[in-house]
């Protein structure tokens, strides 16, 4: 049996762009723009910026805090560098490394004799202890739109499984359409704006067995205590928590079964035998009926199983096993029942 959820798709837009100028490529959330007061323009991104669409930069500077968007600037020397950062700056084919003081953008520029041209523009890539700073007449931008779909959860219930039990049988990932456009900034202006390619990853489901089976565990789960009361009635206590409750307690003629021979993978009761189907008399005890299997020798645990098979007569129990060499050491034994509710 299967349940779907309901599909839901985010309708919001993830925006990112990346710099590139020749040997150098510069990561970024956000991009934005500005001219100095040498006439050059400056392009400033701060990576842990929200996302920003370029069109929506307006005036003449502008700077993030990552937090609360864009802050308006008056001149791009209010961009002040925190002490102590490496920095790097590429410039007509040269690299130049230093460490940041206390001093804004500029006055490092003048600092390390760096000279920047009307038509040149700055691009600045703030990343952990480090800022790259990189000027050039001419800048590719790489901007990524981007609608996430979230995945659905599908529920497949089975009946042979407690209904505690859930277990993830595939984790599902969202899905991305992404749309990559390439933008061209030369001499502080966009010039070229154009769609270069489209990534678009499916979403897939997570799918969830949960089980359906009431006052139930698997044939292995480990007990940890059965109390019984006067009336004979009582509770049996799995090591994850778990409480199941049984109505009785019997003793019963133990042996046990495999395939082979006359006894086919058909039960009784139509299903595919396996560990955890024991037959019975169903006059003695009707098919379906959960029990919890213990040998008296104290040798034995076959655990928790459900009547649903026949081919034994009166007071006894037939346990399924996978293999004949099983069935042979186990033999004849006695064993207590526990009739679960």
């Amino acid at each position: 049996m299967f349940e779907r959820s309901k599909k839901a798709v985010l309708s919001r837009m993830r925006l990112t762009a990346v710099a590139a100028v020749p040997a150098l490529f510069v990561f970024a959330l956000s991009l934005i723009f500005l001219c100095t007061p040498a006439g050059a323009s400056a392009m400033y991104m701060v990576s842990k910026a929200g996302p920003i669409h370029v069109d929506e930069l307006e005036g003449d500077v502008f700077l993030t805090d990552g937090l609360a968007g864009l802050v308006s600037r008056a001149s791009g020397s209010e961009l002040q560098l925190t002490p102590g950062l490496a920095v790097t700056v590429t410039h007509q084919g040269q690299r130049l490394t230093t460490v940041s003081q206390a001093e804004d953008l500029y006055q490092l520029l003048e600092r390390l004799g760096v000279q920047i041209s009307p038509l040149e523009m700055v691009s600045v890539s703030f990343s952990d202890n480090a800022v790259d700073i990189a000027i050039a007449g001419e800048f590719v931008f790489y901007e990524h739109i981007s609608t996430v779909t979230e995945h659905e959860i599908i529920y497949q219930y089975n009946d042979r499984k407690p209904e505690w039990q859930e277990t993830v049988l595939q984790e599902g990932n969202d899905g991305e359409y992404t749309e990559v456009y390439e933008i061209i900034y030369q001499d502080g202006q966009r010039v070229a704006r154009q769609l270069i390619d489209v990534v678009d990853i499916e979403a897939s489901s997570t799918i969830i067995e949960k089980g359906t089976m009431k006052n139930f565990a698997n044939n292995g789960d480990a007990v940890a205590a059965i109390n019984t009361a006067a009336d004979g009635s009582g509770t049996i206590t799995l090591e994850n928590g778990e409480v199941l409750t049984f109505s009785s307690a019997r003793i019963m003629r133990g042996t046990a079964y495999t395939t082979g021979g006359k006894v086919g993978t058909r039960t009784a009761s139509g299903t595919t035998v396996h560990v955890g189907v024991v037959a019975v008399d169903k006059k003695v005890l009707p098919l379906g009926t959960k029990v919890y299997v213990v040998s008296n020798d104290g040798k034995y645990v076959y655990g928790f199983a459900v009547a649903e098979d026949t081919g034994v007569r009166g007071n006894s129990i037939d346990l399924y096993m996978d293999t004949n060499r099983e069935c042979i050491q186990f033999g004849v034994r006695e064993c207590t029942v526990y009739i679960l509710d």
